[in-house]
């Protein structure tokens, strides 16, 4: 009878020890920040512009943010008013940006309020000011012509700046932005063992998808030696992001084009997809190399392949009836 009770008691200790395997674990409150009394100082567009920071915003987009945070006196984002916008348009353009450059602007602000909106309960943002985006003139594309690239090298190798000059020479022969190109390492640059051509997977890219981009023959002999010998995880191009912009400001200013605000980084990009087009490339695949998200945006290149348009012409005057042409054209003259 007693061992009977003692199974019993262990039974019933055991069936609570399932039922309460969690009851004796430590539970210690999450480290969530309040901020300040008023909430005030998290609010400021210094503040958002830290958050996405610390998320991951790209260098650029940040930089942009920055300079709007100042220029506002760093107030609340619940401050920001359609006159705040107006005002930093008008600065912009006083002071020689583009329309795409105002929109750049406008993009990091958007970002900064969309941030803010998606957390009414943080931010108090209860509707977003309008944001007047401007229409941006696609046609015209600044590319880097043959005399300016042989006046790049000559002037960027007798300066011993070859470091800078690669990293350039391989933003024109990939069409990769300037970020993607930082991003690379070892492991990205591969080689397709069927076709024997040596390429790079673009991982990451500003719009979500991933894409491949052969190398040419110099961009490869750039690369080399630049890997050999690297951990899969080194990165390619060991320069800082800035030390590359102002390496192109000084290059750009030595060369006499300080005053062609088109002669941008950006525009090495623009003149692998305008060669592409110039020699006749399909533009599907200029915006599959380029990661272009629709063809909509590869269509700016368009007008430098005219032989595209031109080639109708094969069509139209082959096969043509041999008699009683006047009297078909007669029979199909009613149609629209």
């Amino acid at each position: 009878m007693q061992t009977q009770t003692i199974e019993r008691q262990v039974k019933i200790i055991v069936n609570n020890e399932k039922l309460n395997q969690y009851s004796n674990l430590d539970v210690m409150p999450l480290n969530i920040a309040k901020g300040d009394d008023n909430g005030l100082a998290d609010r400021k567009l210094s503040a958002i512009h830290k958050k996405l920071r610390e998320d991951g915003w790209n260098v650029s987009s940040a930089q942009a943010a920055k300079k709007i945070y100042k220029l506002f006196n760093d107030c609340l984002v619940t401050e920001v008013t359609t006159r705040h916008i107006d005002a930093l348009k008008e600065h912009l353009l006083k002071n020689g940006r583009s329309v795409a450059t105002v929109n750049r602007y406008f993009s990091a602000l958007s970002k900064m309020f969309k941030y803010a909106f998606n957390r009414p309960n943080e931010y108090g943002l209860k509707s977003i000011p309008h944001i007047p985006w401007g229409t941006e003139n696609n046609a015209r594309v600044r590319w880097v012509t043959v005399k300016e690239e042989r006046e790049m090298i000559r002037m960027m190798t007798k300066r011993n700046k070859v470091e800078f000059l690669n990293f350039f020479l391989f933003l024109m022969d990939t069409g990769l932005r300037k970020g993607e190109a930082c991003k690379l390492t070892t492991a990205d640059v591969q080689l397709d063992e069927v076709q024997k051509v040596r390429y790079v997977l673009v991982n990451d890219t500003k719009n979500g998808t991933n894409r491949s981009v052969p190398l040419s023959d110099r961009a490869w002999g750039i690369v080399e030696p630049l890997i050999e010998g690297q951990d899969a995880t080194t990165a390619v191009f060991r320069h800082n992001y800035w030390t590359l912009q102002n390496q192109w400001e000084d290059m750009r200013e030595i060369m006499g084009l300080d005053e062609d605000r088109e002669f941008t980084l950006h525009c090495l990009r623009h003149t692998f997809a305008s060669r592409l087009a110039q020699a006749g490339k399909p533009l599907h695949l200029i915006g599959l190399l380029m990661g272009h998200k629709t063809l909509a945006m590869t269509k700016r290149y368009s007008h430098l392949a005219p032989q595209h348009t031109f080639n109708v012409l094969d069509v139209l005057n082959n096969d043509r009836p041999s008699e009683d042409t006047d009297c078909q054209i007669d029979e199909i003259s009613h149609i629209g």
